[in-house]
């Protein structure tokens, strides 16, 4: 889920309202919290406070060490994902279909434009780059 659709259809009314959204937007709390609440939905952890603390600790230690980031998604999700759209097994996807791809995972920016002149999008790529575009986000926080 990204930032535009949790916000679409939000009349704000005040310069304070407008400044607040543009608050979460660079920061992308949103992102965050969407993260947070997939994961106790995923997880259902006996103590959710506890899981959620965790992993935001996680999340602190993974940005000054080398340990990875929690990530819902794995590599064996990316490639699971990227043979869905590619059912008759040719290898690559599209550019659009990368692009809605990005956007399920909350990992497009409404100002970010995917280079449509690609004419594919190979399984190595889309793995790649969907992890490369993940560290980004966690590194944003």
């Amino acid at each position: 889920m990204s930032f535009d659709f949790l916000t679409r259809g939000l009349e704000l009314t005040s310069a304070r309202e407008r400044e607040a959204l543009l608050y979460l937007k660079k920061h992308r709390i949103l992102d965050v919290l969407v993260h947070l609440t997939s994961s106790i939905l995923f997880h259902q952890p006996d103590k959710p406070r506890e899981f959620l603390l965790d992993i935001l600790s996680r999340i602190k230690i993974a940005k000054t060490t080398s340990v990875d980031f929690p990530y819902l998604i794995d590599d064996s999700n990316l490639v699971s994902m990227f043979e869905i759209m590619d059912p008759t097994n040719q290898g690559f996807i599209t550019p659009v279909q990368y692009k809605e791809a990005l956007k399920n995972l909350g990992l497009l920016d409404s100002d970010e434009v995917i280079d449509e002149n690609l004419e594919v999008i190979t399984k190595d790529y889309f793995r790649k780059d969907v992890a490369r575009k993940t560290l980004k986000m966690w590194l944003s926080f």
